[in-house]
Order: structure tokens, then sequence, then C-alpha cells
């Protein structure tokens, strides 16, 4: 059995970063990368079975970041309903802005490069899991008077817009203080614009209740 050599296995990566920031994951050549490397193409594939394997290893410390951010399970052990504070809306937001812009070229194959690959639906996947981390019922709308439940669809909605906002902000390569401030701005907008439609059910609720009291 071959053993594998870190040094090679990092000049592979390298040359497969350039490979797919210049022709995408669907027309990225093997052959070429492994020209590059300066390995043959046998060898490479001794250290990455495929194509689609050397593009998620290539990207996979962004991928696990992102991941570990958006995880249900450690938000979920980390807060209880009390602690979705604004505090807490503003951390989240700008530790996602610091995991694009230290993985901004990265992010940049994944959003933009990855067709393809089994990577291609990872803004899909993150909007997904945003919505399975949504504080439901009584943490979002605490008041029975708001009505219990969310509408999910708007849930759903706005979680696309937080996603594409940061796209938005890898796309146009913004400044890691143009992200940070971006991203205080979008969770104030998600943290009060849920408050205010709590406020607004709490008064639809106590016109009806007055209106079936007449």
């Amino acid at each position: 059995m071959q053993t594998l050599k870190k040094e090679v296995k990092e000049r592979i990566l390298k040359a497969a970063r350039v490979e797919f920031r210049g022709h995408g994951f669907a027309k990225a050549k093997m052959r070429m990368i492994a020209e590059r490397a300066g390995v043959s193409t046998g060898n490479l594939y001794t250290y990455f079975p495929n194509k689609d394997d050397l593009f998620c290893t290539l990207v996979k410390p962004a991928v696990d970041q992102i991941n570990a951010l958006t995880n249900y399970d450690r938000i979920q052990s980390e807060n209880g309903c009390e602690d979705y504070t604004y505090e807490w809306h503003l951390d989240f937001y700008r530790e996602i802005a610091d995991v694009h812009y230290r993985n901004h070229e990265d992010l940049k194959l994944i959003l933009f490069k990855s067709q393809g690959s089994r990577l291609e639906n990872f803004r899909e996947d993150c909007i997904r899991k945003l919505d399975e981390t949504a504080p439901r019922d009584k943490c979002v709308l605490p008041n029975p008077e708001a009505g219990g439940r969310i509408n999910e669809f708007l849930w759903h909605s706005l979680h696309s817009f937080a996603v594409n906002t940061f796209i938005e902000m890898t796309m146009h390569d913004l400044s890691r203080e143009e992200m940070v401030q971006c991203a205080v701005d979008l969770a104030t907008y998600m943290y009060y614009g849920w408050k205010a439609i709590e406020e607004s059910r709490i008064k639809d609720f106590g016109r009806k209740t007055n209106n079936v009291h007449l």
C-alpha cells in the first residue's frame, strides 16, 4: 500500500483550488489538477478517489464551521428560551460573518462553483438547518395571545433572506468591518422584526376579544 505524503496532498489541494476556481466543479479536470500538482493522474487518485471527494475535502473546513454554528443540538443545549436575547442574536450573526470572512475564497467555491458536486445544495441545506434551529412556539412567540405558533412560510422566507444576505456579502467581497456591520443590522432586523410581529398579534387578539364581549 502506497504511503500518502502530507506535502503531496497539500500540493494537490492547492492545484485543485486553482482548477475549481477557474472552471467550476463540473468542468474541472483531474488530469489538469495532477499536472499542476506535479503528480501522475494515477497517483492523484490514490489520494482522492474521485473529483467530488477532492472538492469536498478542499472546502471541508469552511463547511464544518458553518455546520457547527447552525447545529440544532448545540444551539438548544446552549440556550433556553430566555437566552434568545438581542445580544445572543448579535453574537450569532457576528460569528457567521467572521466565518464567511475567514473562509471567503472557499465559500465562493461552494456557493458559486459547486454545481455537480454533493455540495451544490449547500445554500438550501443552510436554510433548512436554520429552520430546524428555530425556537418555535414558546421561544419565538411566548405569549399565548400572539397565537402560539409562528408563520412557518414567513420563518423559512426570512431564513432564506438571511442566508442570501451572507451570500451577497461573499459575492461582493465585503471587508471584515463591512460584513460585521451588515451582520449586526441583520440581527437587529430579525430580532426586533419578530418582536413587532408578536406585539401586532397581541393587539389583534385584544381587538378580537373585545369584539366578542360587545
